[in-house]
């Protein structure tokens, strides 16, 4: 996550660190249960990130299918190269979702998780999407409703002025509840919806809660309506009720999982 998808490489490395949480590692198992991947498919990985993905992926398909990762950031490439070097059917490259380097009709299945939320246009990135799919292929579009953050609080005026604050970090913070309808303007066939939902009672350093707190501090900190004075008083208060054993955090993702009509 982030309130942009380019990184440098400090940035890059603390962001990886999210995609090894439990919470991540089970989101991905379940878009790739979704998607059904077989030997041999041929897979585009939007918004690859630090390679966790296409590598997993690369496993799925076998030495016989293809992976490609596409990421606009290079700092993250780097990161993707690194994990992904020995599989010899992944292939990394430097694209943009709403311009994908791909030929028309070139995958048979295609997975972008919190991408489109971040891009202001949407309705291009699903079109680029479907062009690539291959008639009867299908993709998993994952992107998350910030409506759906249940984060209990001792402050709640205060958390809800953070949490509103931070909705600014990306273009479309309630995508995940509104995607159907530009799915289904792209030609795709909406298969099925899958929430993927995402609660921790504790602020462990493996927990998602914990990674999602220090962004939205850091967030807020530069944030005008909220300054780092009171950015660090939300999280204190947070850190003093998980030492009570109070922590209550849920999130939301909606993953779609689409066609491309034969």
């Amino acid at each position: 996550m982030g309130g942009t998808l380019d990184y440098d490489e400090a940035e890059a490395r603390q962001e990886a660190v999210i995609y090894r949480t439990p919470a991540a590692t089970a989101r991905r198992e379940r878009v790739r249960k979704m998607l059904g991947l077989e030997s041999g498919d041929e897979v585009a990985s939007i918004g690859c990130g630090p390679g966790f993905e296409p590598a997993e992926i690369g496993w799925a398909v076998g030495k016989e299918g293809q992976v490609y990762g596409i990421d606009r950031s290079e700092a993250m490439l780097a990161l993707a190269r690194e994990r992904c070097g020995p599989l010899s059917q992944v292939t990394l490259s430097r694209g943009d979702a709403l311009d994908l380097p791909m030929a028309d009709e070139s995958v048979d299945a295609a997975v972008a998780v919190q991408v489109f939320e971040y891009l202001e246009a949407v309705d291009t990135a699903v079109a680029e999407l479907a062009r690539i799919l291959r008639p009867g292929g299908s993709a998993v579009v994952c992107d998350a409703d910030f409506a759906s953050l249940v984060w209990r609080s001792p402050n709640p005026e205060r958390m809800a002025r953070v949490l509103d604050a931070f909705d600014d970090h990306c273009q479309h913070p309630r995508l995940g509840s509104r995607l159907a309808p530009q799915l289904h303007g792209a030609g795709l066939t909406v298969s099925r919806v899958e929430p993927n939902a995402i609660v921790n009672t504790q602020l462990d350093e493996d927990t998602f809660a914990a990674h999602l707190m220090t962004f939205i501090e850091d967030y807020a900190a530069d944030h005008g309506a909220i300054g780092p004075k009171a950015a660090r008083a939300w999280a204190d208060d947070l850190r003093e009720q998980d030492a009570r054993g109070e922590t209550f955090f849920s999130f939301t993702q909606y993953c779609y999982l689409v066609r491309k009509p034969a």
